[in-house]
């Protein structure tokens, strides 16, 4: 069994690919459960994400593919929410309209001021106790709030700060993800990713980022569930990494791996999935 709960199509701008030629790719790549998970519409960057009056349409393509490739692949809906303190209002009321059966919160806009917000992009940014405060504090919040089933990339910012320093500030959260149930995303998006090697100064792309390795056994030690996904955002990159992930993940303790179909849960033992990599 092949599974990526975590792609992109071109309604979210910055990606390319219409859901049809998504869902063909996956098709082609193995896939056997496919969760469609584009930018759900926020009031920051609406240029790069879906906008309110293309809702009907993105959920009329997906429910288009599902009825054209039947027997090929699950196909599942999904939206990927952008979270900051004060926005559980309007997602709440976006998760009332459309029946989602993934809903992924992730936090890429860490606001220090009214005229300074930091992207967890600007790696050379990242490395800043005021950033991380605010970081680990919109990460609690968003896993307290009751509206995800998962986090998106958590540990992106081992991209720009040391692995430890991540650890440290992670450890007190890791048993709030089993506690509400939330699932810990490993974002295959990680190992396609630069990092910010600070002795050089610049940024290097020969490294793996995220998922972190130091973290996972302190998740799995508190319980945690977790999806998988490429984060994709062409059709050539559905799938891309999981397999390499899978085989560095096993070894450090990962058993389980979740999808989930209209927000329930459903395990699958990762030897059905390393066994289809073989």
């Amino acid at each position: 069994m092949k599974i990526d709960s975590h792609t992109h199509t071109s309604y979210s701008k910055h990606a390319v690919g219409s859901v049809d030629e998504v869902v063909r790719s996956a098709i082609a790549r193995g896939i056997d459960i496919l969760t469609l998970t584009d930018h759900a519409p926020f009031h920051i960057d609406s240029r790069n994400r879906l906008l309110e009056s293309e809702l009907d349409a993105y959920f009329e393509d997906i429910e288009s593919a599902r009825s054209t490739y039947r027997g090929d692949i699950r196909i599942l809906r999904g939206l990927e929410f952008d979270y900051l303190p004060g926005s559980c209002g309007y997602i709440e009321r976006m998760q009332a309209t459309y029946d989602l059966d993934f809903a992924i919160g992730s936090i890429h806009y860490v606001p220090l001021g009214a005229d300074d917000t930091v992207k967890v992009w600007e790696l050379d940014r990242l490395n800043h106790p005021a950033v991380l405060a605010h970081y680990f504090a919109s990460l609690c919040e968003l896993l307290e709030c009751g509206l995800f089933d998962a986090v998106g990339h958590a540990d992106t910012l081992v991209r720009g700060v040391p692995e430890p320093i991540v650890c440290r500030w992670m450890e007190p959260l890791a048993a709030t993800f089993a506690r509400h149930g939330i699932a810990f995303e490993l974002n295959a998006s990680g190992l396609r990713k630069t990092m910010l090697d600070t002795a050089l100064g610049h940024e290097v792309d020969t490294r793996w980022s995220y998922p972190s390795r130091a973290l996972l056994p302190m998740l799995i030690d508190a319980g945690a569930a977790f999806t998988i996904g490429s984060d994709a955002h062409a059709p050539e990159d559905v799938g891309a990494g999981v397999h390499a992930m899978l085989d560095a993940l096993v070894p450090l303790g990962l058993r389980t791996v979740s999808y989930f179909e209209q927000h329930r849960r459903i395990d699958v033992d990762v030897a059905l999935l390393t066994a289809s990599t073989s």
